[in-house]
């Protein structure tokens, strides 16, 4: 028997198998934590429903956990066993042939096999979903536009659904820097979709990108906007501080930071990123953050040889480095190096192209070689997008480039690196202009002692 679910595909579910797959669907594409349960009573209803199972497998990889593979494996396994009693639908197979792709270290593979549901199936909103999370892990912005731009023309009937669709486009709009197009496709989404955290996220990254820190905390306004959430909230909270921390709001971050950001001690690596990466960010700016740092150092102590991606890893090595564990975040760096020179799978090859270089570079700048930190960490910038997260995930490593290279005393290519970042936020960037000013002191004070030793060198005169 074949239904038509709630976007107007196809199905092989019925009844209450049926409801609660498009309560699952609905709850991905709203970041909702119901998300995990409804798919739980959607399997309950129908436990031959294999793209169920397969879907629950590639969430699962979602989570870039070494002990989740061997459940995502178990979860293929299910849904081939239930595909041999009841065919699913061209579409629905779809997934599990993304599952075994990922599962065989080809992430880009499996988007790409999602992608190809959209072709039996054009308004398979959770086939464009995951494949757009897929790419975004991957750090495939253009891909995740390209995709965008195909499936946002099929959903021009002002539903929820398509609020949702072009949340999704506006994320991936700003990601490749299209930001006055990106902010207006991510107000109409949510307008659309009130639910829609993943558009609101998606303006909220134009107002970082574009120096508009003010504005973006009106857009984030009160959390009540993204309480269904799950953990993403987390990370609406992280940048509602970056926009504080623009500000020089300092206590409100540190609030944030403890009763928001780490107020649930989660072990995930996004939330775990979210954390180390802002408590760096103060440190670049002098504040003191306690031991906030230790929490979060034994959670990345229990994932050293996951080695799962590198985004994760590099802000492991963040957490480790900033309580002092240089040790074992010189193993991640050793692990990163080995996989690199392997490169058997598509995050090895990533891990080649900038996870090493930027890895020795977060180390070198931990003990002090600044010289060494910025070459390091320039030298892995340009591919520095593979390793997945958003621009703004991935800035404080260049904010610690640019520190490298004033610490160092390269102030000519400082000054202008500071001045092209200063430009790209429309000369509105509390980091760069305090250091471009701390640059010009320098300067000045250099020429005051300089000028004083010239007169003090003067040749006496005879009379």
């Amino acid at each position: 028997m074949i239904g038509i679910d709630a976007y107007g595909n196809s199905t092989s579910l019925a009844g209450a198998a049926a409801e609660h797959w498009d309560a699952t669907v609905e709850a991905v594409l709203a970041h909702a934590r119901s998300a995990p349960d409804e798919l739980a009573q959607t399997l309950a209803a129908d436990p031959l429903f294999a793209q169920g199972h397969a879907t629950r497998g590639l969430m699962l990889l979602t989570l870039a956990r070494a002990e989740l593979v061997a459940q995502a494996r178990d979860c293929l396994e299910t849904a081939e066993l239930c595909a041999a009693q009841r065919a699913p639908l061209p579409r629905e197979r779809r997934y599990l042939a993304a599952l075994a792709a990922w599962l065989a270290g080809e992430p880009l593979q499996a988007a790409a096999l999602l992608e190809q549901a959209l072709s039996d199936a054009p308004r398979d909103v959770l086939a464009f979903k995951l494949a757009q999370a897929i790419r975004f892990i991957c750090g495939d912005a253009q891909g995740m536009a390209r995709s965008g731009a195909r499936i946002v023309a099929r959903f021009g009937d002002g539903s929820t659904a398509s609020g949702y669709v072009r949340g999704c486009y506006a994320f991936a709009l700003e990601e490749t820097g299209r930001y006055s197009e990106a902010e207006a496709m991510g107000r109409e989404a949510v307008e659309l979709a009130p639910r829609d955290a993943w558009g609101r996220h998606a303006v909220a990254h134009c107002f970082e990108m574009t120096g508009r820190a003010r504005e973006g905390v009106s857009w984030l306004g009160s959390a009540e906007t993204w309480r269904h959430c799950s953990n993403f909230s987390f990370h609406l909270h992280w940048h509602m501080a970056l926009f504080q921390l623009e500000l020089g709001a300092v206590d409100a971050v540190l609030s944030l930071y403890d009763s928001a950001i780490r107020a649930v001690p989660t072990d995930d690596f996004r939330d775990l990123a979210n954390a180390a990466s802002l408590l760096q960010r103060l440190e670049l700016e002098g504040v003191a953050v306690g031991d906030r740092w230790e929490e979060l150092a034994l959670i990345a102590e229990a994932r050293v040889a996951d080695r799962r991606l590198v985004f994760a890893d590099l802000h492991y090595m963040l957490a480790l480095l900033g309580a002092g564990r240089e040790a074992q975040a010189g193993t991640i760096a050793a692990n990163l190096l080995r996989d690199a020179r392997r490169g058997a799978s598509h995050d090895a090859r990533v891990a080649d192209a900038t996870g090493v270089a930027t890895a020795q570079g977060v180390m070198a700048f931990h003990r002090g070689d600044f010289a060494s930190a910025a070459r390091l960490l320039r030298a892995g910038a340009g591919a520095r997008q593979q390793a997945g997260g958003s621009h703004a995930q991935r800035d404080v490593f260049e904010l610690m480039a640019l520190e490298s290279l004033v610490r160092a005393g390269d102030a000519v290519q400082a000054e202008r690196l500071l001045r092209d970042r200063l430009s790209r936020r429309n000369g509105r960037n509390r980091f760069a202009s305090q250091r471009l000013l701390r640059i010009a002191a320098g300067r000045a004070a250099n020429a005051r002692l300089g000028a004083l030793l010239v007169a003090g060198c003067e040749p006496a005169t005879h009379h």
